[in-house]
């Protein structure tokens, strides 16, 4: 009886995993998740950033047909008159003439807007498409993206993905050459331009 009992201790000790054991296979998941995290992280921040480029690709689309359909910017819509010194959305119009399926809105930032803007757009300043350039003088509207709650690294992403390195600004504070402009003050807004004519 003795040897019996004492038998089926030695099996149940023998499955057993010791702490020794228990210890190694902990460190290696842990090794495991330390070096998964950080790639997963990128990768929905990637994601974040390519939803973004991709909307401002399919305003682009958008506004590019609305523009050719009227040959021009028709800025009244069921009797009402588009006033573009009001900055109003643009999105809806777009979307009751059915070129957009859903309102402009973008995985970056807090609040998203399609805009028309007189002159060279940011705010009357204008882009600087080549860098060196500004757009004021030869646009009589253009149509950009306003997103606000933006930080500074995801507006230098968005930035350098569109105008690359070339014409990104030196500090991931500030951007304003090519399609893109970032204002860091309240909260952050970041200008992407869309088209002009």
């Amino acid at each position: 009886m003795k040897t019996h009992a004492y038998n089926q201790a030695e099996k149940s000790r023998a499955r057993a995993f010791t702490l020794i054991e228990m210890v190694g296979v902990l460190a290696v998941i842990a090794i495991l998740a330390a070096m998964l995290i950080p790639r997963v992280t990128n990768a929905i921040d990637d994601a974040r950033i390519n939803n973004t480029i991709g909307s401002c690709e399919s305003a682009t689309l958008a506004v590019t047909d609305h523009y050719f359909k009227y040959n021009g910017f028709n800025l009244t819509t069921n009797g009402a008159t588009l006033n573009p010194s009001a900055l109003t959305r643009f999105d809806n119009i777009l979307m009751l003439e059915g070129l957009l399926d859903k309102p402009f809105s973008t995985k970056v930032g807090t609040n998203a807007n399609l805009q028309v803007s007189p002159g060279g757009g940011y705010g009357g300043i204008g882009y600087k498409l080549d860098g060196t350039n500004y757009l004021t003088t030869n646009m009589t509207y253009v149509v950009e993206a306003v997103l606000t709650g933006v930080q500074a690294q995801d507006a230098y992403a968005i930035s350098s993905r569109l105008d690359g390195p070339r014409l990104i600004a030196l500090s991931p504070n500030v951007t304003a050459n090519g399609r893109c402009a970032y204002q860091p003050t309240n909260g952050g807004t970041f200008f992407m331009y869309v088209t002009g004519h």
